[in-house]
């Protein structure tokens, strides 16, 4: 995936080098949103499934920022990881 469209942004997503490294505060990411920018980083040195809950992650963020729902880092990690599960258990995820 390249691109994916949250309200009215079109984000770009950019897949960094397993070298380079996500950081924030001193703790590595997975991924990372940048709202003015409309882009979206993930690292690939994680696994596929790993990024892929990384990205939705990222897209909560974005919807957040979108709608100003005000959701804390914990909601945000505890629905990412709860919608990429019943994605890839629904196989909606290739």
């Amino acid at each position: 995936m390249e691109k994916i469209k949250i309200g009215y942004k079109d984000y770009q997503i950019k897949y960094l080098d397993p070298k380079q490294v996500l950081f924030d505060d001193g703790t590595e990411l997975i991924g990372k949103i940048e709202y003015n920018d409309n882009i979206i980083y993930l690292s690939n040195r994680y696994s596929n499934d790993t990024r892929n809950e990384g990205l939705v992650h990222e897209v909560i963020h974005g919807i957040d920022d979108m709608y100003g729902i005000g959701l804390t880092e914990e909601q945000v990690n505890g629905l990412g990881k709860g919608i990429y599960t019943v994605l890839k258990d629904s196989e909606l995820l290739k």
